[in-house]
């Protein structure tokens, strides 16, 4: 964890001392740019908070719409007896109905909604199973909304708040604590559901710089 934040701060003032030279604050139509974040994942069906870190690069199409295009590597400890990982890959459309204005100081609200691929597994600490409780694995698809705005700490730099609910679509990976009769302590049973419905709470931080002009605006 602490090479990945170490690697990302490396990245991101690398980019932000470049970004400084490609700033064009008149137009906003294509502007890319790219950040990292962390990721706060609660309410889910198993009661367990999961943390996780990810990136992002966004591509601007007009000065009040912006899309986000991300990944996420999700970790949940279940009660100290297992460990889901969550892999989120996926889009998002930004809306800005308020101030969309790219400048230090000024803050930024918008409304997102958009779609994304999940991969969860779900293995429980130490690897003792048995023919009944056994490893699972699912593949989702799930589309999200939500709310968040930017804060801009210079022209080019950002910072993002996220709070988005994903909702996704597949085969619902249950946990379920239990006293172990034999052993005498406590143990989990993970098992695989039908298809179904299920949601969790995603919180994002992230960090963002402008790094180019996809339209080449500045020639114009």
């Amino acid at each position: 964890m602490k090479t990945i934040i170490s690697l990302s701060t490396f990245i991101l003032a690398s980019f932000f001392s470049y970004a400084q030279k490609v700033s064009d604050l008149s137009k906003e139509s294509g502007k890319l740019q790219f950040g990292m974040r962390s990721t706060f994942s609660t309410f889910n069906d198993d009661n367990a908070n999961g943390m996780g870190v990810g990136g992002q690069f966004r591509i601007k199409l007009g000065s009040r719409l912006n899309t986000d295009w991300f990944a996420d590597y999700i970790t949940t400890d279940i009660g100290g007896l297992a460990k889901r990982t969550d892999y989120h890959i996926g889009w998002s459309v930004l809306y800005y109905p308020f101030n969309n204005q790219i400048k230090k100081g000024k803050l930024t609200p918008y409304i997102l909604a958009g779609h994304c691929f999940d991969w969860t597994d779900v293995k429980k600490n130490g690897g003792i199973y048995s023919a009944y409780n056994v490893p699972q694995k699912r593949f989702s698809s799930a589309v999200q909304s939500g709310l968040g705005m930017h804060y801009h700490l210079a022209d080019n730099f950002d910072v993002s708040l996220t709070a988005q609910y994903m909702l996704h679509l597949g085969q619902d990976i249950n946990t379920h604590v239990f006293d172990n009769e034999i052993t005498g302590k406590k143990d989990i049973l993970i098992t695989k559901e039908d298809l179904g419905l299920e949601g969790h709470l995603l919180i994002n931080l992230s960090l963002n710089v402008y790094i180019a002009d996809l339209w080449n605006k500045k020639s114009k």
